[in-house]
């Protein structure tokens, strides 16, 4: 066999072509047996190569780089998709794999004093829980017949961001008129 037929052959098959396809591309060079036998070796050629490689060197730097500045890179290379959360983070794991290197950051964490910030969040985050717990007990005080862990509950739920994007005030607002 021709060792061009096989060149083409093994670039069809790094390109994701299957043997079936590979066996009527080269008009039957090669059968889907040859193929089998021959390539299956051959791992298809990686995706957002160019985008891994543009993580790799942001993510390299002494900084590192946040979480939003690389899936807005993850985005740039990627117009033409609509890519999920998981798909950014598996291109993330896929750059931190290549180069181990890589760090990816929360964008609230310090770059000037990463440490430092947090354990600040660290503190902050348990003032909060403190207080809530305070405001839980404050309440229950007020109306003795409710339980606190369902107070609790939806207090927290209350804080979140609406998926549909209702204010905290319109929410409130719903919740009145139900009652």
């Amino acid at each position: 066999m021709e060792s061009d037929i096989i060149s083409k052959a093994r670039l069809l098959r790094s390109d994701g072509f299957t043997y079936k396809q590979i066996s009527s591309a080269l008009d039957g060079a090669v059968s889907v047996d040859w193929c089998k036998r021959n390539l299956s070796g051959i791992l298809k050629r990686e995706e957002n190569t160019d985008c891994i490689d543009a993580l790799i060197k942001l993510a390299t730097r002494p900084e590192g780089v946040s979480v939003y500045e690389a899936n807005g890179v993850i985005m740039e290379y990627n117009k033409d998709k609509q890519l999920t959360k998981d798909q950014m983070r598996y291109l993330r794991t896929k750059a931190k794999a290549k180069d181990n290197r890589c760090l990816f950051r929360p964008d609230w964490v310090s770059t000037q004093q990463p440490q430092n910030s947090y354990t600040a969040f660290c503190a902050y985050l348990i003032h909060i829980q403190d207080e809530l717990d305070n405001m839980v007990r404050w309440y229950c005080d007020s109306f003795p017949d409710t339980k606190p862990s369902s107070v609790r509950y939806e207090m927290l739920e209350y804080l979140k961001p609406s998926a549909d994007g209702i204010s905290l005030s319109r929410r409130i607002s719903r919740a009145e008129q139900s009652y």
